[in-house]
């Protein structure tokens, strides 16, 4: 069998190098069409988009824009203002390009204490468009002149876009320039550089261009996609490149050495791609969307550089011959061989040790607490503090969609029980504006009281004002009943009057300017709260949006409301990681089961042993655990998504590790009379690959962790300092794990195992 293997994998290498000139060409088309589809690739930076679509705020969300066609929103804090200064700067804001409406309540919008001003505005395109990004710009600028700040769904996602394109920039070159130097010291050639970035830029683009294909990817997949594919994969790359030089060395040509090069590193970059993909494919099984395209996408790039390395890369190997050749140098890493022996000699304490740490770390990572918000960039929490600073409290918007019976008491019930908890300190429903003392805006009028409605409504006016009042509503209200074809004697809700009478010229000549601009408002207050089949509540939340005190508001809600309506709907910040919440401990169940199980299946497989998979498994795991109980320990809440993700790619990515070291040690073990002797000399062997992999993807952790912010930096961080575990465990741990364990692995091997059944 293994014969056989060996006859198809040569026959497949003879194939690629013969045809080399059309593996180039297919790898050049490729890239090129893939170049040209990334600036049409529709980037997504709302991830609210990725709950479920059976989820409340993401059905409240649907009818929303279903019903109200709900675009991009924004609130404008002004400080150190008068009113009048406000209300100037209202009229610019109202001015700019791509803004639909502004509105500026003195009684509400105005802090006298802080002497800030609040706007909220209203945006002509939808949140996360091109054209709301284009509108936010334009209002930054104005901001910027105010000394104010954005805050808001609309700025949230405007932040995130400039922080992840501006942090796309520095990750880049800090991870190329460390690419280039770890591939410098464990090259044996110097020329090593060129067809390996070749490579990598051909497999990059490949993946990047691909994603036009998903019709919209989140900023964070095509980020992290990006980042981890490089650092996830260029263990293929050494390993073929150093097979190559390796045969070179022995005399072969450069056509047989490529294709000798293949021969024996294609099963080991099989190994190696599988184990990754297998932790990547276990994020697919997340409820949550954006799981499932993070994986989606890197699994994809992993795919797409493990294809790049078999059939690209052999041709570049003999296209660079000669240079490779010329430009050989001896290794600069260190021999380990003399410490490995030394740490070796503390197996039996090193051991222990661990274990106990691992089941320390593994019951204190349980007790984590975790965050869902994933607006948490920088910019985004500097317009939050300036609202704060400013007296405007926390701004964490609740929207509750409730349908439109036409039973505004009810709907003021509920108003007034959502109002009612502590932690809302804001309301704006149509149903509950009360424009005089007991008088509503949803409250009917007939002809026969509504003179008396709008003297009530005007107290100071002088005898005359109101003579010239009462014969304009008399008049507007018979143009009402004609125009709508009513009785004269009909009911007729006060908000339609007043808005109608914004529309009638006999009306408008009479009426006080400062009552114009409040009647103006109306029309936006009818047409944003209420539609043909729901009308919409809106309350601020006075609390972070992952608050306590909000979550437990939220639950409550959800079962509170039930007495009044059988059909609601909430959507806000808080009521999205509230809903992450309900999936998470799901989402970590399926992400650690399915990922544990596709590891253990490939390496049973690889290893052919019952107990020395559970070994490597639980040696990586440790390090997960430690990783994740240094949040439990300084306080900090974990990102629930960084969390999935780490679990997934730590796991996947660095048993590779463990796997290459126990088969270089399984392979040598014989020769050696000593183990130790054994291990040491693996363990040296197998250090290039290991130490270039775990730095690159460690340093492209804590990159992602300092250059970023947010959910992207909150990832890093757990890479970061995940890899190092893993790599530290692997060096330190591992190999007298193993030396420890042997007697009891070597009974194991299923040839073995079996061997004993038969004979039974």
């Amino acid at each position: 069998m293994k014969d056989k293997l060996q006859l198809v994998t040569k026959g497949f290498a003879t194939f690629t190098v013969k045809f080399r000139w059309l593996m180039v060409a297919i790898f050049a088309a490729l890239s090129i069409a893939c170049a040209v589809a990334i600036p049409f690739t529709k980037i997504v930076y709302d991830l609210s988009s990725y709950l479920p679509e059976k989820s409340t705020s993401s059905i409240g969300l649907s009818v929303l824009k279903e019903e109200f066609d709900d675009k991009g929103m924004t609130y404008f804090v002004l400080p150190g203002v008068s009113v009048e200064e406000a209300k100037a700067a209202a009229q610019e804001v109202a001015e700019v390009e791509g803004v639909g409406n502004v509105i500026f309540e003195e009684s509400t919008g105005y802090n006298r204490e802080n002497n800030a001003a609040i706007l909220t505005v209203t945006l002509t395109d939808y949140d996360s468009t091109q054209g709301c990004f284009e509108t936010m710009e334009r209002l930054t600028k104005v901001a910027e002149d105010h000394n104010g700040a954005l805050v808001g769904q609309s700025a949230s996602s405007y932040y995130t876009k400039l922080e992840t394109e501006e942090s796309i920039l520095k990750i880049g070159v800090v991870i190329v320039a460390i690419i280039l130097v770890m591939l410098l010291i464990t090259s044996k050639s110097y020329f090593e550089l060129i067809p390996m970035l070749l490579n990598f830029g051909v497999a990059v683009l490949l993946n990047m261009g691909t994603n036009f294909f998903f019709n919209g990817i989140s900023y964070v997949s095509n980020l992290v996609s990006l980042v981890l594919q490089l650092a996830l994969s260029i263990d293929y790359s050494v390993i073929l490149m150093h097979r190559y030089v390796e045969e070179r060395e022995s005399g072969l040509d450069p056509k047989q050495a490529a294709i000798e090069a293949q021969r024996k590193g294609i099963p080991e970059i099989l190994s190696s791609s599988l184990t990754t993909i297998a932790g990547l494919v276990a994020l697919m099984f997340m409820t949550l969307d954006i799981g499932v395209e993070i994986g989606l996408s890197l699994a994809k790039g992993i795919v797409f550089s493990l294809l790049s390395v078999i059939f690209f890369m052999p041709a570049l190997l003999v296209f660079f011959a000669k240079p490779l050749g010329k430009t050989q140098h001896k290794s600069f890493l260190p021999n380990i061989t003399k410490p490995t022996k030394v740490i070796l000699k503390g197996r039996k304490v090193i051991v222990p040790i661990f274990l106990i740490l691992v089941i320390l770390a593994g019951v204190g990572q349980s007790f984590n607490t975790y965050s869902f918000n994933m607006n948490g960039g920088a910019m985004i929490e500097k317009g939050q503090q300036v609202a704060l600073e400013n007296g405007f409290g926390t701004l964490n918007t609740l929207v509750i969609v409730l349908p439109n019976d036409g039973d505004y008491q009810k709907q003021r019930a509920v108003s007034s029980y959502v109002s009612g908890h502590e932690v809302i300190d804001s309301t704006t429903a149509l149903s509950s504006i009360e424009i005089a003392e007991g008088v509503y805006l949803t409250d009917t009028v007939n002809k026969d009281n509504i003179t008396g409605f709008l003297s009530s409504l005007m107290p100071e006016s002088d005898t005359i004002t109101k003579a010239i009042i009462s014969y304009a509503a008399d008049t507007l209200f018979s143009e009402y009943c004609q125009d709508n074809s009513l009785d004269e004697r009909a009911e007729v809700e006060i908000v339609d009057l007043l808005i109608y009478a914004t529309k009638s010229q006999t009306f408008a000549d009479v009426i006080p300017e400062e009552y114009r601009e409040m009647l103006s408002s109306l029309v936006y207050a009818k047409s944003n709260l209420t539609g043909d089949n729901y009308v919409r509540m809106t309350f601020n939340i006075n609390s972070d949006v992952e608050d306590p005190r909000a979550f437990a508001l939220i639950k409550e809600l959800k079962t509170g409301l039930g007495d009044y309506y059988d059909e609601y709907y909430m959507t806000g910040e808080s009521v999205v990681c509230y809903d992450m919440s309900e999936y998470f401990p799901q989402d970590d169940r399926n992400i650690s089961i399915f990922t544990l199980a596709f590891i253990l299946l490939i390496l049973f497989i690889t290893f052919r042993n019952l107990l020395l998979p559970l070994i490597l498994a639980l040696s990586i795991q440790g390090g997960i655990w430690i990783n994740f109980v240094i949040p439990y320990l300084i306080h900090e809440p974990l990102c629930f998504i960084g969390y999935l993700l780490i679990t997934a790619v730590q796991m996947g990515a660095t048993i590779d590790y463990a796997i290459v070291l126990t088969n270089r040690y399984n392979t040598i073990r014989d020769g050696f009379a000593d183990r130790k002797e054994a291990m040491a000399t693996a363990l040296n062997a197998v250090f290039p690959t290991i130490i270039n992999s775990g730095v690159i993807l460690t340093v492209t952790g804590f990159t992602l962790a300092l250059a970023s912010s947010g959910v992207v930096a909150a990832m890093g961080s757990l890479l970061g300092i995940g890899t190092a575990l893993s790599v530290g465990i692997v060096l330190i741990v591992l190999p007298s794990f193993l030396l420890v364990t042997e007697k009891i692995t070597d009974k194991c091997y299923f040839k073995t195992l079996f061997k004993r059944r038969s004979k039974k």
